[in-house]
C-alpha cells in the first residue's frame, strides 16, 4: 500500500499503515500573542522580584506572600500554555488497525492523552449541526466535499470528535482507507 501524504495549513494527513492525522490551531494575530506572552513573563516576574526586595529589606517571607505567588505561578503556567496552544496547537490523531490515540500537542509537551482501543470503527462527519456517516455522504450529490467539517469516530459505539475542522474530501479518504482495512482483514 502507497503512502500518501498531504500537507496543508490547517491539517497534516499521513495515511501509510496507518493513519496520522493532525489538525492545526488557527493562528492567533501576533499582537494578541504577544500581549499574552508579555502578560505571562510579567506575572511571573513580580513573585521573584518581590522575594528578592523582602529578602534584601529583611522582611519576613509571610504565608499570603507564598499563596500570592502561588496564585502568580499558576496564572502565568496558564497563560504560557495558552500562548503556546495559539502558537504551535494541534489535535492529533493517530489511527491504527485496531487503536486510535488522541492528544493535544503544544510543540514542547503533549496533554489530554486518549487511548481507544476498539473491535469496529466507523467514520463521521458533522455537517449542519447533524452526525453523518461519510459512506452516505459520498452518495448525496447535495453535499459539497470541498467545505469543511469535524470529524467523528465512532468507536465500538463510544463518539470521538475534533475540535479543528477538515475538508469533507479528506474526511471520505479517511473513510475508504479504513475500509481497506477491514476488506484485509476478512
Amino acid at each position: 500500500m502507497e503512502a500518501k501524504k498531504k500537507i496543508t495549513q490547517m491539517y497534516n494527513l499521513e495515511m501509510s499503515g496507518a493513519i496520522c492525522l493532525n489538525i492545526h490551531v488557527n493562528k492567533a494575530n501576533k499582537i494578541m500573542l504577544g500581549s499574552i506572552l508579555s502578560l505571562a513573563l510579567i506575572i511571573f516576574l513580580i513573585p521573584i522580584s518581590a522575594f528578592i526586595a523582602l529578602t534584601i529589606i529583611g522582611e519576613g517571607i509571610h504565608f499570603g506572600f507564598i499563596l500570592t505567588c502561588v496564585i502568580e505561578l499558576l496564572t502565568s503556567g496558564y497563560l504560557t500554555r495558552l500562548y503556546l496552544w495559539n502558537k504551535y496547537g494541534k489535535e492529533v490523531f493517530e489511527i491504527q488497525y485496531n487503536s486510535l490515540l488522541l492528544y493535544y500537542d503544544y510543540k514542547f509537551f503533549k496533554d489530554n492523552r486518549q487511548q481507544y482501543n476498539f473491535k469496529s470503527i466507523s467514520v463521521y462527519s458533522e455537517y449542519n449541526g447533524v452526525l453523518m456517516a461519510v459512506s452516505k455522504m459520498v452518495s448525496n450529490p447535495k453535499i459539497n466535499t470541498e467545505t469543511s467539517s469535524v470529524i467523528c469516530f465512532e468507536i465500538d459505539g463510544k463518539i470521538v470528535k475534533s475540535e479543528g475542522m477538515i475538508p469533507l474530501e479528506t474526511i471520505i479518504s479517511i473513510d475508504r482507507h479504513i475500509s481497506q482495512w477491514s476488506k484485509c482483514l476478512i
